[in-house]
């Protein structure tokens, strides 16, 4: 999770993101002129709602060491909801690559293209990027997929492991992966 600046012609918007690590669609974001703990709250209540309880089960959410992600309401949030809370080392920003990634991939295959981008406008620009982007845009690193589409491949997938023996003296593990029909 973290924001970044939208500027546009006539000032400019906060966006505050969270991408999945496994499948890097962007689960949630919310668009405001202010870059405040509502714009950070409202993006993790909106992945609360869309990722299902089952599916997030252990799961942990990386951010910088923003005032917004260290503060008190933030941090109970996620605790309210069994959300383990990562922070970056101080002066690591490595860790948050992959959605400082993001960010730059918005804006130099969108925003940065719109000669006249207004703030009235950023939110319908941003949605429409980030629903090609989780929809269409293929994915070198999930087998050139697009999120959405290896998310639903690995839902719908059954995994089944075998223990075969040959020899009776040692077992080797054979993993395999059946795809099932999306109902």
């Amino acid at each position: 999770i973290d924001i970044s600046y939208i500027f546009a012609k006539d000032g400019l918007k906060y966006l505050c993101a969270i991408k999945d690590m496994y499948d890097k669609s962007i689960v949630a974001h919310s668009i405001s002129p202010f870059i405040d703990l509502k714009l950070v709250t409202e993006t993790v209540e909106q992945a609360l709602v869309k990722v299902p309880y089952k599916q997030r089960q252990n799961l942990i959410l990386h951010s910088d060491q923003g005032w917004h992600f260290t503060n008190w309401q933030y941090r109970k949030l996620l605790v309210d909801n069994n959300i383990i809370q990562s922070i970056s080392a101080r002066g690591s920003s490595v860790d948050n690559v992959p959605i400082e990634s993001f960010f730059s991939i918005l804006k130099s295959e969108c925003i940065y293209l719109i000669d006249n981008l207004y703030k009235r406008d950023i939110e319908t620009v941003v949605n429409n990027f980030i629903n090609y982007y989780n929809n269409e845009r293929l994915q070198e690193k999930i087998k050139e997929l697009t999120p959405i589409q290896f998310r639903e491949l690995t839902l719908s997938a059954s995994f089944l492991t075998f223990r075969f023996n040959q020899t009776g003296s040692f077992g080797v593990l054979f993993t395999y992966l059946v795809f099932l029909p999306i109902a």
